[in-house]
């Protein structure tokens, strides 16, 4: 059988697996019936939707007339996904140290070392870990007064 799109039969079979795998660990909770959910009810009938639309997704990449031009799927840059995951991983150790703010500050200019040339963007860089420190300092402190420490604790 001749895959006719490679990127939307991966993509559908990646469907397919987070819809099974959801409706599977939705399992832990009672299902309830139709007229009395139970806590497992949603995420399975969520999980089983995805599932099936990954299915016809990948039925529709096999049955498809035309094959894809596009190529097959580009290779994983892990470099770029090493440096963007591990900035969210910096994030999450340093906000109860460090406070929201200098923690903001090290996951933009970590991830933004994923793309290289740093020293090129430095003003991009800079107005974009200003604008969104203050943002998030005005939506998570003021606007729905989450208890995140702003500044380090050694202040």
């Amino acid at each position: 059988m001749i895959i006719k799109n490679e990127k939307d039969f991966w993509a559908g079979v990646l469907f397919m697996l987070l819809g099974i795998g959801a409706a599977v660990v939705a399992q832990e909770n009672e299902l309830g019936t139709l007229s009395r959910m139970g806590p497992g009810f949603f995420p399975t009938v969520l999980g089983f939707i995805l599932a099936f639309l990954g299915a016809v997704i990948s039925l529709r990449a096999l049955m498809g007339s035309v094959v894809s031009k596009e190529g097959g799927i580009a290779p994983v840059h892990w470099g770029v996904l090493l440096f963007v995951l591990g900035s969210v991983a910096l994030f999450a150790l340093s906000l109860l140290t460090l406070g929201l703010l200098a923690s903001i500050v090290i996951l933009v200019v970590t991830s933004s070392l994923a793309v290289g040339k740093i020293g090129a963007r430095w003003k991009e860089v800079s107005v974009l870990t200003i604008f969104l420190a203050t943002l998030c300092w005005v939506v998570f402190g003021y606007g729905i007064g989450l208890q995140v420490p702003v500044w380090p604790t050694l202040l």
